[in-house]
């Protein structure tokens, strides 16, 4: 709504202005222009001298002087008194010298767009109250600086303007003026707050470009040349007649249109995220957006250095506008056609800002690269750009609100399951603790295992060893056994031999079997073959190797004689029949019959004790 107002406004401005300019009054007329050369005449040779000759020019050379007195006769037929607005061009740097009615004095005033000390909107211009039914006559000092670019010759040119008319446009513009900068401020201080509470890229750049806006109608309507009229750096007199300086107001023009620019583009940068989803076009603006600044730096210093570039440069930036204003036109098209989040609404905000500042280019490029500020199509195409880009901004942060509910939404679950998490963390902690210290348990029941084996395996190597050297004993005792049972087997063997021969010997003498020491030597032979010593040693031996045998073997078979025993440990040992013979000096059948008698009674004892048949005894056999 506020926009619509603001251009209705615009447009009844524009029409009051066509209206105005439409009203000069008829009476006013100019008469002869005399020109001359200023040198050697001062004001007062000028004055009162009415013999100097004023030739008639519609140009002057500054080859042939730098400085003109110009005399000018204005006439008013009308019966009352006129203002009007006098402008000489060449305006560069003018000295007026009027007779002042009311004072009945001449006056003297210095104007032109090199006199830093002309501070009006318009520079060059002198107001004249010319009383009715008269003709007036003016002089007017023209100098052409040497500080200026001059051309060959510059076309004279001498214009009125009714002051009703003057003061009239500058109204307008200044009405014009005041609403852009109202609208501008407005807008300005409520994104700087909203900027405020909450830092975002967007509002920055809009608050930028809201800056650049109201910098540049303001320069553009003149209004720094009332506020620092001075210094002028460069200055250029075109053939037309037209002057111009580059001052502090052509620096803020320049700045501003910067700050416009660079403002609008880092906009559209971050609007529709060109750098992730345009980046060709993302590149395309900010190398555009750098070559212009550069452009605009050297341009500016150039002409801040003396040499008066913009009769050159102002085509050039025009053109370089226009491609920036393109090239943001082309990535809102091509955004809106890749269907990017709001990019149709920014589109739709921007056209007809993009279109004015479009047309204003392309007015500066073909119809006047000057500027007088009397153009209203610069304050709509600011008043358009802001406003659009207001809307474009409001549109956007009620997206983001209603992306920030979701978030909202999503964070709150998000902060749930952070909440559920942690419990389970600290559950998870508890188990792990508990965890621990049956680990920690564990490894101590662990350790008392380690030196619980360690124990066993120091006792295992001590039984080792023990065993080790009953093992070794063991060995001596059935060594010690063995030789033993060799030795009785053996003693047996030599009596039993000796008997025989004693028998042989008997046999063969029977006389000498009469000797009375014979049957003694028999009987003597006869009871070494059944020493018990010899039993009782090899028992001995036996025992040693085989403890507690005896024992047992009379708990188990208690009818057993003491022969039967030792028959038995005979045979435990693994005796044959002939070695056992040779012990108990029988022969091999006796053993096999008693092993028999000894096989039967042991079966009989067991099987009436329910015992197995011991395993030991098997049925005898034959024997070679």
């Amino acid at each position: 709504m506020l926009h619509r107002h603001c251009l209705l406004l615009l447009c009844l401005l524009t029409s009051w202005r066509l209206a105005a300019a439409q009203s000069i009054a008829p009476g006013l007329a100019l008469g002869q222009v005399g020109v001359r050369p200023a040198a050697p005449y001062s004001w007062d040779r000028i004055r009162t001298d009415s013999t100097l000759v004023y030739g008639q020019a519609d140009s002057l050379r500054p080859a042939q002087a730098r400085q003109f007195w110009l005399r000018i006769a204005v006439h008013n037929r009308s019966h009352y008194a006129e203002a009007t607005q006098l402008t000489v061009l060449p305006n560069l740097d003018n000295t007026f010298y009027y007779f002042d009615e009311d004072a009945h004095a001449w006056r003297t005033r210095r104007a032109g767009v090199a006199v830093a000390t002309d501070s009006q909107r318009t520079k060059g211009a002198l107001l004249l109250r010319l009383p009715g039914r008269t003709t007036t006559t003016c002089y007017v000092l023209v100098r052409l600086s040497e500080r200026a670019a001059l051309p060959p010759a510059v076309r004279l040119h001498v214009r009125l303007q009714p002051a009703a008319v003057v003061q009239q446009t500058d109204q307008l513009y200044y009405t014009a003026w005041l609403v852009s900068l109202a609208v501008l401020g407005v807008l300005l201080l409520t994104n700087l707050l909203a900027y405020l509470r909450l830092p975002d890229p967007i509002t920055r750049w809009y608050v930028c470009t809201q800056v650049g806006a109201a910098l540049y109608v303001t320069a553009f309507r003149g209004y720094f040349r009332m506020l620092f009229p001075g210094p002028v750096f460069s200055q250029a007199v075109l053939p037309t007649g037209l002057s111009y300086g580059y001052a502090p107001n052509n620096v803020a023009i320049h700045l501003s249109v910067v700050l416009l620019l660079a403002g609008a583009v880092q906009v559209s940068r971050a609007y529709l995220s060109t750098r992730t989803r345009l980046p060709r076009l993302d590149a395309a603006l900010r190398y555009a957006l750098r070559g212009y600044c550069a452009f605009t730096a050297v341009v500016g210093l150039v002409n801040m250095g003396g040499f008066y570039l913009e009769p050159y440069s102002l085509g050039i930036d025009n053109l370089l506008v226009l491609g920036v204003v393109a090239l943001l036109l082309a990535t809102a098209v091509v955004a809106t056609w890749h269907r990017l989040p709001l990019a149709r609404t920014y589109l739709l905000a921007n056209s007809l800002p993009v279109l004015f500042i479009g047309t204003v280019a392309v007015y500066h490029l073909v119809i006047s690269i000057g500027n007088d500020g009397n153009l209203l199509l610069p304050d709509l195409a600011i008043l358009s750009h802001a406003l659009g880009f207001a809307a474009a901004l409001h549109i956007r942060l009620h997206s983001l609100q209603r992306t920030l509910l979701a978030t909202e939404g999503e964070a709150a679950a998000l902060a749930l399951d952070i909440r559920q998490q942690e419990l389970r963390h600290r559950e998870i902690v508890l188990k792990n603790s508990h965890i621990q210290a049956a680990l920690l348990a564990l490894q101590q029941r662990q350790q008392a295992r380690d030196a619980h084996a360690q124990q066993l395996s120091a006792d295992v190597q001590q039984q080792q060893a023990t065993n080790q050297d009953l093992q070794q004993q063991l060995e001596a005792n059935q060594r010690e056994l063995a030789s033993t049972t060799l030795y009785v087997q053996q003693k047996n063997a030599l009596l039993a031999e000796l008997k025989q021969q004693l028998a042989a010997l008997h046999a063969q003498s029977p006389a000498a079997g009469k000797h009375a020491a014979l049957p003694g030597v028999q009987s003597l032979l006869q009871a070494n073959l059944y020493l018990d010593e010899d039993w009782s040693r090899f028992k001995r031996h036996f025992e040693q190797v085989h403890p507690r045998f005896f024992e047992e073997l009379q708990a188990k078979y208690p009818a057993l004689t003491s022969h039967e025993q030792r028959l038995y440990s005979y045979f435990h040992i693994q005796l044959s029949t002939k070695e056992i013979a040779a012990l108990l000096n029988i022969d091999p059948a006796s053993v096999r019959r008693a092993k028999t008698r000894l096989y039967k009674k042991i079966a009989g004892a067991d099987q009436a004790a329910g015992r197995p048949a011991n395993g030991e005894l098997t049925e005898p056999q034959a024997e070679d």
